[in-house]
């Protein structure tokens, strides 16, 4: 891109940027949800930005959160890899809305899907910690997608773990994720979504000590013209004792 052209381009993706990262911060009627399957898919030139929110209902015994927040910006510098930086803010109940964590990384995708077919990718991100305390992390792990027709199966298998002063060596997170997705048109779609997480494998506890949540999920594209607009909305309803009752959450997408 070089010009004027290059000058508007460089001016819309600022502009929308801009957007998306007011919505996150100054929203307060309820926000919603922040969880979102990954795809392992990656395109050459192509920009994305995203923001992921939840709203949480009904504490559960371990985690107590009122909303948190995911803004995140993609660059597919070749067919294969991509550029991530994310920046995530939290709220727990009682506790004022906080910037939580940056974090920068990459996915390699390894095994390209043509149509129908499977789909593989790694992703790697390095988490600096902003509040004070908290230990910095880095996540890795296996994104994958298997499409057939109008279906599809996407799970994600991501591990934690913590680096630097405060950091609990022996320690290691899990963070599952899986979407199986209905496409009725261009436009529509159904789906479920699920989402893990286990604090210490070492350590993993009960079912009921995890955090475990699934529901219904709705989509919507707008495509016809760029940018690209992808949405998403539904109810994640917990089904463990430390999980909250119910989570709303919400992704919107804007593809340059």
């Amino acid at each position: 891109m070089s010009g004027e052209k290059g000058i508007a381009a460089r001016a819309r993706i600022s502009l929308w940027f801009g957007i998306l990262l007011s919505t996150a911060i100054f929203v307060a009627s309820p926000a919603r949800a922040q969880y979102y399957v990954r795809s392992p898919d990656v395109e050459k030139g192509e920009f994305k930005l995203e923001e992921h929110g939840a709203v949480y209902f009904g504490p559960g015994e371990d985690e107590r959160r009122r909303q948190t927040h995911e803004l995140e910006a993609i660059y597919g510098f070749t067919d294969r890899w991509e550029g991530i930086v994310e920046t995530t803010f939290r709220q727990n109940i009682g506790d004022d809305f906080k910037a939580h964590r940056v974090e920068l990384g990459a996915q390699y995708e390894f095994v390209e899907r043509h149509g129908d077919g499977l789909g593989l990718a790694f992703r790697t991100l390095y988490e600096f910690a902003l509040q004070s305390g908290d230990p910095d992390e880095i996540l890795f792990g296996p994104v994958g997608k298997y499409v057939w027709g109008p279906d599809s199966l996407t799970v994600n298998t991501f591990f934690v773990g913590q680096v630097g002063d405060h950091q609990d060596i022996d320690s290691l997170e899990f963070k599952g994720a899986w979407r199986v997705k209905h496409e009725f048109n261009e436009t529509w779609a159904l789906g479920i979504e699920g989402y893990s997480e286990i604090e210490d494998l070492s350590h993993a506890g009960t079912f009921d000590q995890q955090k475990h949540r699934l529901g219904p999920v709705a989509y919507l594209e707008l495509g016809d013209a760029m940018p690209k607009w992808e949405f998403a909305a539904g109810a994640l309803f917990g089904v463990s004792d430390a999980t909250s009752d119910v989570t709303l959450k919400f992704d919107i997408e804007a593809e340059f």
